[in-house]
């Protein structure tokens, strides 16, 4: 995602930073002799950060400052996903401040709200289903995002829910809760009005496909 071209975002990123100030990123970090040794972190790779801090390099307390950084660069670096990084926050962040962790949830709900204003079918877009599978990892039931959801009474999102429904009949692999409030009447409602809008638009198949299996 090209965090400088969404606001919203880019926002909730500076945000996170702000949360964080109490915790200076190392710019090295002390890693297992025999795995990394020392490691400059301007150089690393993100990655192998965001799966051997607190274990193999550096400590907890290196993953909780390195958090800004770790967040930033998988919305923007095709070598780390956003799913592998809020797991291992996830694992770690119970005795953060509710600072912390309401940051990390404020970038969580401006990525998916991106995500919505983003038609699924446009260049290297990313889809509902896949989305909801790399925010779960934080651990948080859905709710919150589902209801962003119903306050974005736009084609995209609409798309995104007839994608959803669609993937889902093939076996995509969607949180029994989500699936439950896809298939609920106001759900259907919406993609009905959906289908009758757009008949004409290049999407108008999914929609009409998701109706019917939601007859």
């Amino acid at each position: 995602m090209d965090v400088q071209t969404d606001a919203g975002v880019d926002a909730a990123l500076w945000g996170l930073e702000a949360a964080f100030v109490a915790y200076p990123a190392p710019r090295t970090l002390a890693g297992c002799p025999h795995c990394h040794g020392e490691v400059l972190v301007a150089t690393a790779d993100p990655l192998t950060l965001a799966l051997a801090l607190g274990n193999t390099l550096g400590t907890l307390e290196d993953l909780r400052a390195l958090t800004p950084w770790l967040l930033r660069r998988a919305l923007t670096d095709d070598r780390v996903d956003l799913r592998t990084v809020l797991g291992r926050i996830a694992e770690t962040w119970a005795d953060w401040g509710d600072l912390e962790r309401d940051a990390v949830r404020d970038v969580a709900d401006a990525v998916w709200s991106a995500l919505l204003d983003t038609h699924p079918d446009a260049p290297e877009g990313a889809t509902a289903v896949a989305m909801l599978d790399g925010l779960g990892a934080l651990g948080d039931p859905p709710e919150r995002l589902l209801a962003i959801w119903e306050y974005k009474e736009i084609a995209s999102a609409d798309h995104h829910l007839a994608e959803l429904v669609v993937d889902a009949f093939y076996g995509a692999r969607v949180d029994d809760a989500v699936l439950a409030w896809a298939h609920a009447a106001p759900q259907r409602e919406r993609l009905e009005r959906a289908r009758d809008r757009d008949r004409r638009e290049r999407w108008a198949g999914t929609l009409a496909a998701a109706c019917d299996l939601l007859d």
